[in-house]
């Protein structure tokens, strides 16, 4: 008994590759039909990563507290929102840390985000505002939010009121 072993070929498991459509690399607009300085954009640059929205609120607050100097936040925060930031009181005292960032992204040009800060014993909350403008994502609001410093609500404290039906 012979038994004829034959090695057949397998039809081919691959699939036919598809050609692919040719992509442009260039996306957006073309640098000569940008809108005005003073518009914004609606495409182009890419919203920061908190990483990076994390460092530019550290250097705010480090302009706020006396660390830096104001004129390294000039570029980066509108300039209604640079000027109220002089003339804001400096934050004098232990140094800050920004606690986990929370961003949404309400439009493709705003970002918002806000945090905690600790700075020594006090606990302060964060919010700010980014917006995509020409020269790219700017600081347009800021908000920093410290506890309320005036006289507590008394706690009567006694025997539980009854309801009276």
């Amino acid at each position: 008994m012979t038994i004829d072993h034959r090695i057949s070929t397998l039809a081919p498991f691959e699939p036919t590759p598809r050609p692919r459509p040719a992509r442009n690399r260039r996306e957006g607009p073309p640098v000569r039909d940008l809108p005005p300085s003073d518009r914004l954009l609606t495409s182009l640059l890419a919203p920061p990563s908190e990483h990076h929205l994390t460092q530019r609120l550290n250097t705010i607050l480090e302009v706020l507290g006396g660390r830096r100097p104001a004129g390294q936040i000039e570029q980066l925060v509108d300039p209604g929102l640079f000027a109220r930031l002089i003339a804001h009181s400096r934050l004098l005292g232990t140094r800050h840390r920004i606690g986990p960032l929370h961003v949404c992204h309400p439009t493709d040009t705003a970002v918002e985000a806000c945090a905690t800060i600790r700075s020594g014993p006090r606990v302060l909350a964060l919010a700010a505002r980014f917006q995509r403008t020409r020269p790219g994502w700017v600081c347009t609001r800021f908000h920093l939010l410290a506890p309320r410093t005036g006289p507590a609500r008394a706690i009567q404290a006694g025997p539980p009121r009854r309801l009276v039906a």
